[in-house]
């Protein structure tokens, strides 16, 4: 019974948190001129809408394909460069450790609009624009990713460090050996983070790219919206339910890692 109040609290976050999920989804059953009537649940669902937009010539699969492969290559190379980061910095010792942590740690001040003239810039001086590169690269490595690990792997003991180093393993093999294994729980965590922070990016991906072949879900479903379906909401609807399967897929496998890493960093969202 004490824990009776947080659990009707929690209960009522969650309807109001799922609330827009299933109206979304009812939208998308009902015909267009009853998507705004009847409430959640439609009295005539129908499929005709889902029909629809994969008979036409809307690449949905392509866009959705695209923002899937975007953000798992992104992920793993995240993954990859912030650990060997973050373990360089929390359990190597060099001259200015502090001071590159530091100013790594103050990039997260810089919003990332400010930056955003500078890399297009740099893509199309290097003629990427328009391919997977400049979809990939942007996101191959960030501050938070390595702040999170970071506070993880302060905690693992120096002894570990030691030993492997008496037993004549390099610094490369202790970081795969040791830290790569203790921390699966953090490094799935940042990479599922990061999958969600790429696929949901709208604005790099529509200033990148201009075919349709190469756009992301996300652009593609905004594209669509202003063209060829600005009245028609209930295909909008349904086109924009699809979007957003693959992140509430990745999203309940994954949230037992996500709950776990996060605990474990000690850093609070």
């Amino acid at each position: 019974m004490k824990k009776l109040p947080v659990v009707i609290v929690l209960v009522i976050g969650s309807i109001i948190m799922i609330f827009p999920i299933l109206s979304l989804l009812g939208a998308s059953f009902k015909t267009h001129t009853l998507v705004f009537t009847g409430g959640i649940i439609p009295q005539h669902p129908t499929l005709k809408n889902y029909a629809t937009i994969f008979s036409s010539n809307i690449p949905l699969l392509r866009w959705i394909l695209n923002s899937i492969s975007v953000s798992i290559i992104a992920s793993l190379i995240v993954v990859v460069i912030d650990s060997l980061a973050a373990y360089s910095l929390a359990k190597l010792k060099f001259a200015g450790r502090n001071v590159i942590f530091y100013v790594i740690v103050s990039s997260l001040m810089i919003p990332p609009i400010a930056t955003l003239i500078p890399m297009y810039l740099e893509f199309s001086s290097a003629n990427l624009l328009n391919t997977y590169w400049v979809l990939v690269l942007p996101y191959s490595a960030n501050a938070f990713g390595i702040f999170l690990l970071y506070q993880f792997y302060l905690g693992i003991p120096d002894e570990l460090v030691d030993a492997a180093k008496v037993d004549g393993s390099s610094k490369f093999r202790t970081w795969i050996s040791i830290f790569v294994p203790l921390s699966t729980a953090s490094l799935a965590t940042l990479g599922l983070l990061t999958f969600m922070n790429v696929y949901n990016d709208f604005f790099w991906p529509l200033v990148s790219t201009n075919s349709n072949g190469m756009r992301t879900v996300t652009v593609g479903v905004a594209l669509t919206a202003i063209g060829q379906y600005t009245t028609n909401y209930a295909e909008l609807m349904a086109l924009t339910f699809c979007s957003i399967i693959p992140m509430l897929l990745a999203f309940i496998f994954a949230q037992r890692k996500l709950t776990q890493g996060i605990s474990t960093t000690g850093f609070n969202l």
